[in-house]
């Protein structure tokens, strides 16, 4: 790691000092391949930090470049503002596990950071870069990394993806929410970011392993069903693709996986519901489980955060406060005419018997007013 005190006026000064050290290193590397090939990532640093240090005699920067290694980034510090992070390979490319989108491991004061990179095969070799100008995708370990090709075309960064600057994304106070907006952009139908969380999703669970949907308690089964029911109104439509969005979220957000999905909320076939005195009958068993649960699937849906009734929702805008329920509202509506062969009179019903005064959308109030019940 390489630190500077002064603002980055000197920039082209230090570039410089990297310059010496690569053109230094490679004229050792051509000369004792074996020597780099044999070292191990922590020696490797120590072989850049000498180099380095042996560049920086008689300039500004002598005596100002700190080996801090470790767990810190980047690894080498000079003038407390300039740093660089070294990165190895024993591969034949020049690709590697950058680190951590948080960041949280950044060492104070650290503006601008270069990449040293080592290939250390025959034939061993070093290249030196902008660190943001070599960081192409993002990968998961144990949290969020970016992933590193110093071969990278310009214009090819995650940044110019996202559309944010290394710097406007790296000092915002939630890093992940772009990245999380820019991969959900891109997901193809039934895909779902498995690891990442806007920072807003109350429902949001890391598991250390995947479980099956029968090991959960019926407690766990239960409350992912209303999230399901909240997020999904499809599931009460009759397409044959309806639960593919639901198990890429399962897997994602719960770490659960099922092979019969389909039967965790319409097994049983078909039956009869009763709403606010009127029977109804051969309905599909999976609004029994929304008329038992519809009170809390519908403060599900109000406290459900914009980004994700955007995404699940297909929505073109972030809903807020009322819209919320009026899109779910909507939604379910146009979902369940499918499989109720056009007859919508059961679902109104229930959402009349279900939602509040004052969270009835008016669409629902007209329909009401029709054949259901009144709020008068």
């Amino acid at each position: 790691m390489i630190i500077s005190e002064r603002v980055d006026k000197d920039r082209i000064d230090f570039e410089r000092l990297l310059g010496f050290s690569y053109e230094g290193i490679n004229r050792e590397a051509s000369k004792n391949s074996q020597y780099f090939i044999n070292r191990s990532a922590t020696e490797i640093e120590n072989d850049i930090f000498d180099f380095l240090c042996e560049a920086a005699k008689g300039t500004d920067f002598d005596k100002t470049i700190q080996l801090i290694s470790g767990h810190k980034f980047p690894d080498i510090v000079v003038k407390k503002f300039y740093g660089v992070e070294v990165k190895t390979t024993k591969q034949n490319h020049w690709k590697s596990t950058g680190n951590s989108v948080l960041e949280s491991t950044r060492i104070e004061n650290v503006g601008r950071v270069y990449i040293f990179f080592a290939k250390l095969n025959e034939p061993v070799s070093f290249k030196y870069r902008l660190y943001q100008e070599c960081l192409y995708d993002i990968a998961v370990t144990h949290s969020p990394r970016y992933l590193i090709d110093m071969d990278l075309a310009e214009g090819k960064t995650i940044f110019d993806k996202i559309g944010l600057s290394y710097d406007t994304l790296r000092l915002q106070d939630n890093p992940i929410k772009p990245i999380v907006e820019y991969y959900r952009s891109i997901a193809q139908p039934g895909e779902e970011p498995w690891w990442m969380d806007s920072g807003k999703s109350p429902e949001f669970v890391t598991r250390p392993t995947v479980i099956p949907w029968s090991n959960l308690s019926q407690e766990e089964q239960s409350f992912i069903r209303i999230q399901a029911m909240a997020r999904f109104p499809e599931l009460f439509g009759k397409a044959s693709s309806k639960y593919k969005k639901l198990a890429a979220w399962l897997a994602a957000r719960h770490g659960v996986v099922d092979s019969s999905l389909r039967d965790r909320f319409s097994a049983g076939g078909k039956i009869d519901l009763e709403v606010g005195g009127q029977t109804y009958k051969h309905l599909p068993r999976i609004f029994s489980h929304l008329k038992s649960n519809a009170k809390d699937v519908i403060e599900t849906v109000k406290i459900l955060p914009s980004e994700d009734a955007m995404y699940h929702w297909n929505l073109s805008y972030l809903p807020d406060g009322q819209d919320k329920i009026r899109e779910w509202s909507k939604s379910l509506v146009r979902y369940a005419k499918m499989i109720l062969n056009n007859s919508d009179k059961f679902i109104y019903h229930l959402l009349g018997a279900s939602l509040d005064f004052n969270d009835c959308p008016n669409e629902v109030r007209s329909q009401l007013a029709e054949y259901g019940p009144s709020y008068d």
